[in-house]
């Protein structure tokens, strides 16, 4: 075994979870087998989630837990959980709505080609639902349950309600820093980039707190201004020691996952840095000409780094964590004596209330390092029926869950079974990643290939619909 590889292997004592964390999530899953749903709630408000934000936030578990069973065509329990989600949220919801979603799971499970037409009455109940039923924070948590049932439509217009409230909510004279941060993002991810500029300076004088350094940064890409911004790169993230001398004037290819339009190979190992999204090593990279057979920087998400110092499989782990340079991922910093390196990538982007996707981060973080060119390979957003290329499907059919995907995320992976995908975009905000990648894009930032651009050049709205209608009837 490589020396690196065994010094991976000793920090899985380390970062193995808390056994507390493990005695809380066992006592969650006892609660959802066998006590009635009433009795769920009481028992969470009671010793786990003393407020009605946390609570909001706890619903979302319950919104995935729900989609999940529905797609084993459990209907009593998808509709008991969906009750428990939706409760959860507070009593501003009307019964009717609430009436309306418990209804559709039924209906779906015995005839998919209904769910085209129940998606309509979803998204028009939506819609007369009055704004102020319900406070920013809990329209987002709404809008994730949406995005969770596969009713993105709807979701949209919560989240629209949210954003909306955000803007309004940072007005009051009793703002508080927090709020304030929510309506930057809504102006951020709206262009309202005048807007965000005048918050931030004001903010400035108002908080003692510092407000978020990667809301200048992005101001200062996408207006082209980076080199007039006094910020600070000098942290972990960004050792110019360590990778920054690979991105900085530099033609950079960043290469994503996704099923591949064209033949590329030659152009991605033409840049200087080629950079790889979550890949299985370039020993299993498919033809040359389609994917190229460089990788001087990889990326991969904590979860997935901890899976595979956990794997059994040698081959696996050496040719993922072993690439010709530079290891990146995230919550993880270790070098050891052999100069193997994992970099913490800790910056995420001011995307509204949520993370970035593990290619949107790796796009934002390079940018910030200021390449001569950025080109960008193997993103579809989501907007696939197939999230990854076929080869690397066939490989995650055998290695998903050792490369730190859990079972529902593994089984969209391969087999695309709608209700798994839904529950893996709630993550990540499938809208929020979109908005803001096409932010950077129409900046002139980084080049794309046509497909990719294809999707950029989108509305929102529009491609909102185009998951909606890549799901189908489920």
């Amino acid at each position: 075994m490589n020396p690196d590889t065994k010094a991976l292997r000793k920090l899985k004592r380390k970062y193995s979870k808390n056994p507390d964390d493990r005695g809380v999530a066992l006592v969650k899953r006892l609660l959802l087998s066998y006590l009635p749903g009433w009795l769920v709630i009481w028992v969470l408000r009671k010793y786990f989630v003393k407020s009605d934000y946390k609570a909001a936030r706890e619903s979302i578990k319950f919104f995935q837990l729900s989609s999940t069973a529905y797609s084993a065509g459990k209907a009593r329990k998808a509709q008991r959980l969906l009750l428990i989600a939706l409760r959860l949220l507070g009593d501003g919801l009307p019964k009717s709505y609430i009436f309306l979603l418990h209804s559709v799971i039924v209906a779906t499970l015995q005839n998919p080609t209904k769910r085209s037409l129940i998606s309509k009455s979803i998204l028009l109940g939506t819609k007369e639902i009055p704004v102020e039923t319900l406070d920013a924070s809990h329209w987002y948590q709404l809008s994730r349950g949406l995005f969770s049932l596969g009713y993105f439509r709807a979701a949209w217009v919560a989240r629209e309600n949210s954003i909306d409230l955000s803007i309004s909510e940072a007005l009051a004279p009793d703002a508080n820093l927090t709020t304030t941060q929510r309506a930057i993002e809504a102006h951020l991810e709206r262009r309202e980039f005048d807007l965000a500029s005048r918050i931030l300076k004001n903010s400035a004088e108002k908080y003692k707190q510092k407000l978020h350094a990667e809301y200048k940064i992005f101001l200062s890409l996408v207006h082209k201004k980076f080199h007039e911004t006094n910020i600070d790169l000098s942290d972990s993230s960004f050792d110019q020691e360590g990778y920054g001398h690979l991105i900085k004037d530099r033609s950079v290819a960043i290469v994503g996952p996704a099923k591949f339009h064209g033949n590329y190979g030659n152009k991605i190992d033409s840049c200087d840095t080629v950079i790889r999204i979550k890949s299985p090593g370039v020993r299993r990279l498919p033809a040359k000409e389609l994917y190229g057979e460089r990788c001087d920087i990889n990326y991969y998400g904590g979860n997935e780094i901890q899976s595979l110092i956990d794997s059994r499989d040698e081959v696996l782990v050496e040719d993922c964590l072993n690439p010709p340079m530079i290891t990146l991922s995230w919550d993880y910093k270790l070098k050891t004596d052999n100069n193997f390196i994992i970099y913490n990538l800790d910056f995420t982007g001011p995307l509204y209330r949520t993370t970035s996707t593990a290619g949107v981060r790796t796009l934002f973080s390079m940018l910030c390092l200021r390449p001569k060119k950025m080109l960008v390979f193997g993103f579809d957003f989501y907007a696939s029926e197939k999230q990854y290329s076929d080869d690397m499907m066939r490989f995650l059919d055998r290695k998903a869950q050792e490369l730190g995907h859990s079972l529902p995320i593994a089984k969209s992976m391969v087999g695309f079974e709608s209700a798994y995908r839904c529950t893996g975009l709630v993550h990540h905000d499938p809208v929020s990643n979109f908005c803001f990648a096409q932010n950077l894009h129409k900046a002139g930032l980084f080049e794309i290939e046509p497909y990719g651009k294809s999707i950029l050049e989108l509305t929102p709205y529009q491609y909102v619909e185009r998951l909606e209608e890549m799901l189908g009837d489920w």
